[in-house]
């Protein structure tokens, strides 16, 4: 029987305009009045969530949010963080200096800033800070104090440059962290054990469930260790193939609830996984 829905945000729980469906809302909220614990799972830093955790009355016991792709796991009610993987400054400037010879911007965040060494940053960088409603704030890495924690950094440029450096990607970041793209536009670099997957089996743990009663709901590359290790794993229809391959169930795509069409399905099936 499914305890715990996780579900990604962008590609996902919301439309390509970023707007919450009703359907998805309301068979959310009948999930919550079955008992089941819902957590948003998402790249996004915990404050460019709480606009979705309250119109979706998540800011409860029992309800939690998971940040910068597994680096943090927020109790919803508290507004605190219950458990963190972190990157810290000199991780910062070890992977820049990764990124010379390619047109890449490195960028790195956390609640308050989206943080940028770069004076005049481009296009990517500022579209992307918009959308984690962070501002831009530039820095000197040597500025940072030792005890700093990231939980994700963020390389960003066009979809070419960003094909290309994939090519050709440096095996040290590969072994060192956990790099995933994506967008066509950008590649996010965290801990190297940290993922969704790996922060959804934090929070079993915390509450005291197994794998076997988690449901997981993507569409993107950072969402296949999520639907690896749940015992129910659920692709968008919109998601990409290589995510398509991990799931027992393909739903709608964004744009037509998929999310709340899977939560209903599940709930009229007695909240046991279904084919």
């Amino acid at each position: 029987m499914i305890k715990l829905i996780t579900i990604d945000v962008d590609g996902t729980l919301v439309t390509p305009l970023k707007r919450l469906t009703k359907k998805n809302k309301e068979a959310i909220k009948k999930a919550k009045k079955e008992g089941i614990h819902i957590a948003l799972v998402s790249g996004r830093p915990f404050h460019s969530m709480i606009h979705l955790i309250e119109e979706l009355d998540l800011a409860q016991k029992g309800h939690f949010t998971i940040c910068q792709n597994g680096s943090y796991i927020y109790d919803n009610f508290t507004r605190k963080p219950m458990f963190g993987t972190h990157q810290s400054p000199k991780d910062l400037f070890i992977v820049d200096r990764m990124l010379e010879g390619f047109k890449l911007e490195l960028s790195s965040m956390d609640d308050e800033g989206f943080y940028t060494r770069h004076k005049n940053p481009n296009f990517y960088t500022k579209m992307d800070a918009r959308i984690n409603k962070l501002p831009i704030k530039t820095v000197a890495y040597k500025d940072w104090p030792e005890d700093k924690d990231f939980g994700r950094f963020l390389i960003l440029g066009s979809a070419s440059e960003i094909s290309r450096f994939i090519k050709n990607m440096p095996k040290a970041l590969k072994e060192n962290y956990y790099p995933v793209q994506t967008a066509p536009f950008l590649i996010e670099v965290m801990n190297k054990n940290t993922n969704k997957g790996y922060a959804i089996g934090q929070m079993i743990e915390r509450l005291g469930l197994d794998m076997s009663e988690v449901m997981a709901i993507g569409n993107e590359k950072n969402d296949i260790p999520m639907l690896e290790k749940a015992g129910f794993a659920v692709a968008m229809g919109n998601a990409v193939e290589e995510l398509k391959v991990h799931a027992d169930f393909i739903t709608k795509s964004n744009l037509n609830s998929g999310v709340g069409y899977a939560i209903e399905k599940l709930l009229d099936n007695g909240k046991e996984r279904y084919f």
